[in-house]
């Protein structure tokens, strides 16, 4: 005796099954799936967050402690204050706009904006 079940038969059992649902379970199980897919989504996408951080850790320490070891003159010339190193690794840092030396500071914002 064969137990398999071939898709087809398959299909045709899960097709015929739903069509004796009533409109009330057909739309429970609707529901059902979509938490399902959202829940399945929600959790692919934590754990591929985790997995690029842990990824990217090492290369952001290396890029935080080169940082940190250049002098405070050095960081001037890239647009940066000692204090803004920690920020660098937030979505929405931006560095100061960059001025000429010799120009004011308060000309140089309103340049810059």
């Amino acid at each position: 005796m064969n137990a398999r079940v071939t898709k087809p038969e398959f299909d045709s059992a899960i097709v015929s099954s739903m069509m004796s649902l009533a409109p009330a379970q057909l739309m429970q199980l609707e529901a059902a799936r979509s938490r399902d897919e959202a829940v399945g989504r929600w959790f692919r996408n934590a754990v591929t967050a985790i997995f690029r951080a842990v990824v990217e850790y090492p290369r952001r320490r290396r890029v935080y402690d080169e940082l940190a070891m250049l002098s405070d003159r050095e960081l001037a010339d890239i647009g940066l204050a000692r204090g803004d190193i920690p920020r660098i690794f937030e979505a929405d840092f931006q560095a100061r706009a960059k001025r000429a030396a010799n120009t004011p500071a308060r000309l140089g914002a309103a340049r810059a904006a």
